[in-house]
């Protein structure tokens, strides 16, 4: 039987993104390919946090709450061994389920997954530094989403890498820790996107650390 390397399953709100606001129950998930210095869940794969799940005892977790949607985070959900069962699963059980990843890895068997219930499931991806802005070509059909993190090294070439798709997905800019001075050049980066590229990007910080909730 297998099992899953969890860090914490909890209730809350989405606080990020184009999703804000909704009751979401998270699955965050242990490890990370990346070592982002900004990070706020650094203890997501300090290889020590977690505890061995099965797959029954996940859905039994998620049940308690009254929430229709389940978000797996981490870390990195997507380099976790078997991720697939769990996703088919979570929308087995009626779930509406969000991703958040870095957008770096795409396995053969979560591609599968997600070829056959992508209506039911909305990736957030959110491209890194550490990777280069980097995201595998063969996630992006399913990705419903892209959110990038302004820090002080964000530039207007990093959003651009991905300007043909701002078409058809949501570009959210999530100012870095809720910093006044990354609000302020999110703002900037929002109204150079809008006057030189036709772009239309929306500034969302952390609203759940506003609130004072995980």
């Amino acid at each position: 039987m297998e099992k899953f390397s969890i860090v914490e399953i909890f209730p809350s709100i989405e606080g990020e993104g184009s999703l804000i606001g909704y009751p979401v129950t998270f699955i965050r998930l242990e490890g990370c390919n990346l070592r982002c210095e900004w990070c706020d869940t650094s203890y997501s794969y300090d290889g020590k946090t977690f505890a061995e799940l099965t797959l029954n005892q996940i859905i039994k977790e998620i049940k308690k709450y009254p929430n229709r949607k389940v978000c797996l985070t981490g870390g990195e959900p997507l380099i976790c061994d078997n991720v697939d069962k769990l996703i088919t699963e979570i929308v087995k059980e009626g779930y509406s389920l969000i991703i958040e990843t870095n957008g770096t890895v795409l396995t053969e068997k979560v591609k599968s997954v997600l070829q056959k219930l992508k209506n039911s499931i909305h990736i957030v991806a959110s491209p890194k530094p550490d990777s280069f802005y980097f995201i595998n070509r063969e996630l992006i059909p399913f990705v419903k989403e892209l959110k990038f993190i302004v820090d002080e090294g964000l530039s207007i070439d990093n959003i651009l890498l991905y300007r043909r798709y701002y078409v058809r997905l949501p570009l959210i800019l999530q100012p870095e820790s809720n910093k006044k001075d990354m609000i302020n050049k999110a703002l900037k980066l929002q109204q150079e996107l809008l006057e030189n590229h036709n772009i239309e990007a929306r500034v969302i910080p952390q609203i759940h650390k506003y609130m004072g909730i995980l």
